[in-house]
């Protein structure tokens, strides 16, 4: 069939199909694949669907599910479930849900199921019906999908969801507010604290076992529990990355448009590799593999067949081992009806950027109207008229992306098909930037500070739409590390004393600024005084202090001036540091001596001083301390 006339085939087919095709109701969802002990609950009876017990496997084989029903797996179990567009929900190990809403018809999806223990993964298809619904439900919120895999999931408490891609909205129960999460996102809800987290993991159900381990301790706080899934996000992606390299699979993609909806998956992979699409896996010689898919003949649109892989001697660690996309157009006999080719977009949803820096949209229109227009667009850019450049309707745009070119924060690409002959025609194509990539992620972020008093003000920016981790230290020693997904100002406390602060800031990428500054801080200290050494004099009321000397008169016609040494202290810096005194003026008559702080080793001050015998010597000091506040006595020497 020449390519022109497939296109009119299925131009017909997409006319006659709102007639006919979408007639069936389907209330329930076929059980794929199920291992260990996997319970189903309807009508207060229970059923078996997958048991290691003889007595179990006697009872009533559950093959499919449908409202009302409830899913119990115990440790070391799961099942798939199957919906007729080819979306799957994988009920995890020692989990309870129950499926509140099950039906599909006319093309519209309804799935709600509640999420009483453990957590659900699920691998949704791109929805042609703006109707269609899937929600998750725990004791304290609900998250809504739409097109996109992850998991949800409840502990302690504690409701989770987490996106490998796609959106979710996440709703809290009794809160009018709503947060959006998009791919490579994870979001808890705990004790009243939200946290969003940019984790590589997200969406594997190796992160949900850890985040249930992490939350198990109920004192953590919400940077506590970060740091611990940045930990377990971390350790996940290199278990993922040292099974990704005994794996080596080589899959076969379908055409761009398939016309049956029943489809044969060729891999080739390493062996010792056991792979699947949702049913049992099947195990590697190193030959090729034939795996089949089905879905609904009704359920026309853009398919995705994730392939999940596990290795020899461990069925617990798995990884996606290849990703299958084509358009299914549906299946008709009728030949030659003509008609308008619909824009039909085939490239994989979401388009993903990361390395190289490039967003691409590919797909096709139809190429009958010469004088049509198709532009692509990405927030302020728009593409030249792509029609002239495309070869029998087919046509390929590719957009750079990144902080630099001020697009990575845009969620949607739009096509626009504006033809007088076929009429107009839009789509948007979700898409995600993976900001952790150093290609994308090009610009450092930059920190401002003013320091005052005992204050460090810092301004915090070009983090727009990026992730930023803060880190302070003082004298080398961590003081504390805070997250931010904005630009803005914020101001820290600073020790007391002077100290080196570096002030460290870096994003998804690992770019990072830093900046090293010696600051002070000396708050008011209302309890410092000089004191004088006891036993040596008196407080005399008009005079200050006093100290009297006896001194025998000296040989006649000998000087009548002696030395002593004079001492006070400074007391009540805190341990005694010299370090917060600024400086000390000691004035005597005809003299005045001047003490710097930065050249006082203790707070304990000497200092050798001329006196005369039978004349009386006042001695002024001035203590100003870096705090601002300034001291001031006097003493005097009576010598006869």
């Amino acid at each position: 069939m020449s390519f022109s006339r497939f296109f009119r085939l299925l131009a017909a087919l997409l006319a006659i199909l709102v007639g006919f095709s979408f007639a069936a109701k389907v209330q329930s969802g076929k059980v794929n694949y199920a291992v260990g002990e996997v319970f189903l609950h309807r009508s207060g009876a229970k059923q078996v669907i997958k048991s290691s017990d003889p007595d179990m496997n006697k009872l009533k084989k559950a093959k499919n599910v449908k409202e009302g029903d409830n899913i119990e797996t115990l440790l070391e179990s799961e099942v798939i479930i199957g919906l007729p567009d080819g979306s799957s929900f994988n009920v995890q190990e020692n989990t309870i849900v129950a499926i509140t809403k099950l039906s599909f018809e006319n093309g519209e999806n309804n799935f709600i199921t509640e999420v009483k223990r453990g957590s659900m993964k699920f691998d949704v298809q791109k929805q042609a019906n703006s109707k269609s619904k899937f929600k998750f439900k725990t004791g304290t919120a609900t998250a809504a999908i739409r097109g996109t895999d992850g998991f949800v999931g409840t502990s302690k408490s504690c409701a989770v969801a987490s996106l490998a891609t796609g959106n979710l909205d996440f709703a809290i129960n009794n809160d009018e507010s709503t947060r959006a999460i998009s791919g490579g996102q994870t979001i808890i809800y705990c004790k009243k604290n939200l946290l969003v987290m940019d984790l590589k993991s997200s969406g594997n159900q190796d992160l949900f076992k850890a985040l249930d381990s992490v939350l198990t301790d109920t004192t953590l706080s919400a940077d506590a529990i970060r740091k611990a899934a940045e930990e377990a996000d971390k350790k996940i992606v290199e278990k993922q990355n040292a099974l990704k390299s005994k794996i080596q699979c080589n899959v076969t993609p379908l055409p761009d448009i398939v016309t049956s909806s029943k489809q044969v998956i060729t891999a080739t992979c390493s062996e010792g590799t056991h792979i699947r699409i949702f049913d049992n896996p099947v195990r590697s010689d190193g030959n090729e593999i034939k795996l089949d898919v089905e879905w609904a003949p009704s359920t026309i649109g853009q398919k995705k067949i994730p392939l999940t892989c596990f290795f020899d001697g461990d069925s617990s660690t798995t990884t996606q081992c290849g990703l299958v996309t084509t358009y299914y157009a549906g299946t008709t006999d009728i030949e030659d009806l003509k008609g308008p080719i619909p824009l039909t977009i085939t490239s994989s949803t979401p388009v993903e950027v990361c390395d190289p820096a490039m967003a691409t949209i590919e797909g096709f229109f139809d190429p009958a109207d010469s004088n049509a227009s198709l532009t692509v667009s990405l927030g302020k850019y728009t593409s030249q008229n792509l029609v002239p450049l495309s070869v029998n309707g087919k046509f390929s745009h590719s957009i750079p992306v990144s902080d630099k070119a001020g697009n990575w924060n845009e969620k949607s690409i739009y096509v626009k098909y504006q033809s007088a002959q076929n009429g107009n025609q839009e789509a948007e194509i979700p898409l995600k930037v993976n900001k952790s990539c150093k290609a994308v992620n090009l610009l450092p972020p930059t920190v401002e500070i003013y320091a005052n008093k005992c204050k460090a003000e810092l301004a915090l920016g070009q983090t727009k739409g990026d992730k930023a981790i803060y880190t302070l230290s003082v004298d080398n020693v961590p003081q504390k590390e805070v997250y931010f997904d904005s630009d803005r100002k914020f101001t820290d406390n600073l020790v007391r004393g002077t100290h080196i602060y570096k002030f460290h800031v870096e994003d998804l990428a690992g770019n990072k600024v830093e900046l090293n500054q010696k600051l002070e801080c000396y708050p008011p200290l209302k309890t410092v005084k000089v004191n004088f050494e006891k036993g040596k004099g008196r407080f005399e009321k008009g005079k200050g202090y006093v100290e009297r000397l006896r001194v025998p008169p000296p040989p006649h016609r000998y000087s009548k001036t002696f030395y002593r040494q004079f001492s006070f202290t400074v007391a009540g810096l805190p341990q005694n540091d010299p370090d917060y005194i600024k400086e000390i003026k000691i004035s005597l008559p005809g003299n005045t001596i001047l003490l710097r702080g930065s050249d006082l080793t203790s707070n304990r001050i000497d200092q050798q001083i001329e006196l005369t015998r039978g004349e009386p010597t006042t001695i002024n000091i001035t203590v100003k301390l870096k705090s601002e506040e300034v001291l001031t006595t006097q003493k005097t020497y009576e010598a006869h």
